[in-house]
């Protein structure tokens, strides 16, 4: 085998082999990794703040890594800036979501023991309650990151969010559903991405529907 010569250069084939399979297998492993890390950060944010006081920032620093992050950037850093930066606001905005959340539990306890007709009608109300909720907490994080509104138009907003794109709410539905599915017959699953991988990919489908909004309407009015 002979040495290239000086007129005959070595080709690079670096471009290849990021685009070719290997270079796919590499950036799979990247993005199943931080959704682990993040899962992982999104349980320390929680803790750091005594749950009640932790739970938003770290879902609001989450969506801001995963979604607007540097995906060559290690999250650590960025998620605890962005929930020290948010802390504040993002408790504010979740106070409701609290409240919506101890009702609809309060509900189903008082549903276990009521029977006949009147228990089927308000679990027919309970789930679709809780359905649109779910989609609320879709929208959640990426309107807070997204808008700088007052809390009554941010909640305003929120609240039609369902109503404003059908199709985005049921597509968030869809993969809440697998994704509890897959967590249930998967335990390691959940444990591992069972919030960042639901919040990674709702939080693409809201963030092409607020786009959207923002194309025809501009911003919520604050």
């Amino acid at each position: 085998m002979t040495e290239p010569g000086p007129d005959k250069p070595v080709r690079d084939t670096s471009a290849e082999d990021e685009i070719g399979w290997t270079g796919g297998v590499m950036r799979l492993l990247r993005r199943v990794t931080r959704l682990v890390e993040v899962n992982v950060l999104v349980l320390l944010g929680a803790l750091a703040g005594g749950v009640v006081l932790g739970v938003w920032p770290a879902v609001r620093a989450a969506s801001a890594v995963l979604l607007d992050g540097d995906p060559a950037e290690s999250p650590w850093r960025p998620f605890w800036r962005a929930w020290r930066d948010g802390w504040g606001r993002a408790n504010l905005l979740g106070v409701p979501l609290w409240v919506v959340g101890a009702a609809l539990l309060l509900d189903s306890l008082v549903l276990q023991q009521m029977g006949g007709p009147v228990r089927a009608a308000l679990q027919v109300g309970l789930v679709l309650v809780g359905a649109w909720t779910a989609v609320v907490l879709a929208y959640w994080p990426r309107v807070v990151l997204r808008y700088d509104r007052s809390a009554l138009d941010t909640w305003r907003f929120l609240l039609l969010s369902p109503a404003l794109g059908p199709g985005t709410a049921v597509g968030t539905l869809v993969v809440l559903a697998v994704c509890g599915l897959v967590s249930y017959v998967l335990p390691l699953f959940g444990l591992l991405a069972g919030v960042s991988v639901p919040l990674w990919l709702t939080g693409r489908m809201v963030e092409d529907r607020l786009d959207r909004i923002d194309d025809v309407s501009g911003p919520p009015a604050g």
